[in-house]
């Protein structure tokens, strides 16, 4: 059944050859999350070109561009992830609290 269906447990959708076929191209993008990489250099871009950003902001530039079958907290933990491991790579840093983050390039 390779490309009926796509899982992601507990979550199923269809793959994409059924989608081409089916005419729902647009939903199974929507559940296809984009690369790792792709976020990263979203949060890169965006904190360049505004010298800081807060969490808010990284949440709200990210958010809808998550797949569409991740929970808010999923979505909250995965853009937590990306904002970490941009921080240990020592690319970017949180010059404010946990609660009031401001996230920077780190000079």
């Amino acid at each position: 059944m390779k490309q009926v269906i796509a899982l992601r447990k507990p979550n199923y959708f269809i793959g994409i050859k059924v989608a081409q076929k089916t005419g729902q191209k647009a939903a199974y993008s929507k559940n296809k999350a984009f690369d790792k990489s792709y976020y990263l250099d979203l949060i890169e871009k965006a904190i360049n070109e505004h010298v800081s950003l807060e969490r808010k902001d990284i949440d709200e530039l990210l958010w809808n561009k998550l797949p569409e079958w991740m929970s808010e907290k999923q979505k909250k933990s995965k853009i937590g992830n990306l904002l970490s491991e941009l921080r240990i790579k020592e690319i970017i840093v949180n010059k404010g609290t946990s609660k009031n983050s401001q996230w920077s390039r780190k000079i």
